[in-house]
């Protein structure tokens, strides 16, 4: 397979790497100091920084890159999307570029006029609302939409969310009782703005909680079919677990960078830290792994991009991806704090900090359970 990264490719991922390396590391040391962000999880910009950067995006084409081309984004391939999402993984700066969630997709005419022309735009921003604090699976939810006699819903539960703000709107999956199947099968898909009655918000944890007591939406705002919210984009879904394992690509590379300029620069017992011959391996096997992870998206990606593998099933090789990078970093993350200085995340060591909180140990250790369960039963799979 080749893996040639084309021309076009190449121009697009050095745009994005110019914008991340000019435009939001330099912003990185203000986040270091606001004490809110690193005790209450993920860093936040403030809304007129966000406001900013994302016109900047706009002006240099870097906007909804991903989207279809028929919906007014830019298309990418699959290759050029993972360029593109592990330079954003090379900063713990939040930014969305206006792509959306493929769930999104699905909307109807009406709903795309509200919903997805908003978001492509940069008018909108779409927040999945799918964990809750009992868990990422849906056999843990409890929120639910109770069916009214004239056809609309009451949503009650907890979801926890990532961001908050009023130009927001939430796609909230909750569990619709009277929807034959177990709890995956009965999840619907609605259309949640913060104005609507019984919607709240409060700061919880790593991000928000968004509470829903009795909010009454109307059949309008079901994105897809009742009891169908978890298969709503499932076309784009080899495609999304590849760049996720794209942008853990870009974050373990730069905690590879943080890690080596950290063992040149600093000196202990009158010796570089890089001297050491236990930070040499640590340094050595972070190189290993990010080089061999690299292999793994950029052929999944070609793959994807491939005529054998336009309209194929490439789940299995998207969950290798996905499970594979999610580990990946894990290990960086571990191996950088102990080559910073010791184990958990070091208060005089907010980097750390920081992209420990954007992607949470229980989020990758998730990640890695459920991958490795998957890929074990189609190995056991009788043919």
């Amino acid at each position: 397979m080749d893996f040639t990264i084309p021309e076009e490719a190449e121009m697009i991922r050095d745009m994005m790497r110019r914008f991340v390396a000019k435009e939001l590391r330099p912003l990185e040391m203000k986040l270091f100091s606001q004490a809110a962000a690193h005790e209450a999880g993920p860093p936040v910009l403030p809304p007129d920084v966000e406001r900013a950067l994302r016109a900047k995006a706009m002006q240099m084409g870097l906007w909804a890159l991903t989207a279809p081309e028929e919906l007014g984004g830019m298309g990418l391939d699959a290759l050029s999307a993972c360029l593109v999402e592990e330079e954003l993984g090379q900063t713990f700066v939040p930014l969305s570029i206006g792509d959306v969630p493929p769930a999104l997709y699905a909307c109807s005419d009406a709903q795309a006029e509200a919903y997805l022309a908003p978001a492509i735009e940069g008018t909108r921003r779409p927040v999945l609302a799918l964990r809750e604090p009992g868990g990422h699976r849906p056999e843990t939810w409890t929120t639910c939409a109770v069916a009214r006699p004239d056809g609309g819903y009451d949503l009650h539960g907890v979801k926890l969310v990532a961001w908050v703000s009023e130009e927001d709107f939430y796609l909230v999956f909750a569990l619709t009782p009277g929807v034959a199947g177990d709890a995956a099968a009965s999840a619907t898909c609605f259309l949640v703005d913060l104005g609507l009655h019984g919607v709240a918000t409060r700061p919880a944890g790593g991000g928000f909680a968004l509470h829903l007591d009795g909010c009454a939406v109307g059949a309008e705002r079901v994105l897809g079919a009742p009891g169908g919210g978890l298969r709503l984009g499932a076309e784009y879904m080899a495609l999304d677990m590849v760049k996720l394992g794209a942008r853990y690509l870009g974050m373990a590379r730069r905690l590879l960078e943080m890690s080596a300029a950290y063992a040149r620069d600093w000196e202990s017992f009158g010796a570089p830290l890089g001297s050491r011959p236990a930070t040499q391996r640590m340094l050595a096997e972070m190189q290993l792994d990010v080089e061999a992870g690299a292999l793994l998206v950029y052929r999944a990606a070609t793959h994807l991009d491939s005529a054998a593998g336009a309209g194929a099933d490439a789940r299995k090789e998207a969950i290798m991806v996905r499970t594979a990078a999610a580990a990946m970093l894990q290990r960086a993350i571990d191996r950088a704090t102990m080559i910073h200085g010791g184990p958990g995340y070091l208060d005089d060591q907010p980097m750390l900090r920081m992209y420990g909180n954007l992607v949470p140990a229980e989020t990758l250790d998730l990640a890695t359970e459920v991958g490795y369960a998957a890929l074990a039963a189609d190995l056991m799979r009788a043919d």
